[in-house]
């Protein structure tokens, strides 16, 4: 009798059990993934909404007329399909100084404007608050 020569390789439950690691591993993987790729979604959705806020504030602190900043920005618009930008003007006359300039103390003229942008994606709308005082 001859003996056989031990074969070389893997046997079929060696090879199940290296497929199902494998694909425990690659299931861990794509949910991470998936995960990722939502969270960055919101990120990019969030700084959009940030950048709108910002170029209406800058769009305020750059405009000439400071009387007409109420009747000028108090509004409501769409900067981008899906957006909503709210913009608040306030104009309070009513702070105190000590200031004796006769044509009028810029202390005494705040108006405070308040940004928000909305998206249905967005868990909370982005608010943004300067002040801005006559000169």
């Amino acid at each position: 009798m001859r003996m056989q020569k031990r074969k070389r390789g893997f046997s079929l439950v060696e090879i199940m059990v290296a497929l199902t690691i494998l694909m425990i591993i690659i299931l861990g993987l794509a949910n991470t993934t998936i995960s990722f790729l939502h969270e960055t979604t919101i990120d990019t959705v969030r700084v959009r909404a940030q950048s709108f806020a910002d170029m209406r504030i800058a769009e305020v602190r750059g405009y000439q007329d400071y009387t007409t900043l109420t009747s000028t920005f108090n509004n409501t618009d769409v900067p981008e399909t899906g957006f909503n930008r709210t913009t608040q003007v306030v104009r309070d006359k009513s702070a105190t100084s000590t200031c004796n300039n006769p044509l009028g103390c810029p202390k005494n003229d705040v108006t405070r404007v308040t940004v928000t942008v909305t998206n249905a994606g967005l868990a909370a709308p982005v608010s943004r608050t300067v002040a801005i005082s006559s000169y």
